[in-house]
């Protein structure tokens, strides 16, 4: 990437030079880095999204990432474990801001986390619809061994990540 960019750096100053057109614009994303060129940076408008502070504040961005109707159409069981699932979300993210007494390592917990386990709620609710039981286990291992245990490394922090699911998500 940083090669990259400072190939950009050139067309942009050359493109400035022979007058391009006014309305012209570049949408770029990064994570943070040292490798952006200098000059780039000087010429940006930066963005930041800074994650939410405090765990009511977590909650309300994790909720309000889905669509009011799209929370409305869904079964009243479902509605009750996606908002488990918001909280257990809120939750992972929260506990890294206390750095090694949260978790023992880093773990990269994203908005994409809870929409993917949102989408793997939704469907297997679908398929398992005519027993008309929460299958609480089997919701339990997708959420806490796969989709957000997938990044946990640690024994201990895997241990957590259990336990706190089998308080959560249960009857």
């Amino acid at each position: 990437m940083p090669g990259y960019l400072y190939e950009v750096e050139k067309k942009l100053n050359q493109f400035a030079i022979e007058g391009s057109n006014a309305n012209f614009r570049l949408f770029l994303t990064s994570d943070e880095s040292n490798a952006i060129p200098i000059g780039l940076l000087e010429k940006s408008i930066k963005l930041t999204n800074e994650p939410p502070q405090g765990l009511r504040d977590n909650m309300k961005r994790a909720f309000t990432f889905f669509k009011k109707e799209e929370i409305e159409d869904k079964d009243p069981k479902i509605k009750t474990i996606l908002f488990g699932l918001c909280y257990f979300h809120s939750m992972m993210t929260e506990r890294r801001k206390f750095g090694t007494k949260g978790w023992n390592r880093h773990y990269p917990f994203s908005m994409g986390d809870l929409r993917d386990s949102s989408v793997v709620l939704q469907n297997y609710m679908d398929n398992n619809q005519a027993s008309g039981k929460i299958p609480w286990d089997d919701l339990r291992y997708l959420f806490g061994e796969i989709m957000y245990g997938g990044h946990i490394v640690d024994d201990v922090d895997r241990r957590f990540c259990k336990v706190f699911l089998e308080n959560l998500m249960n009857d």
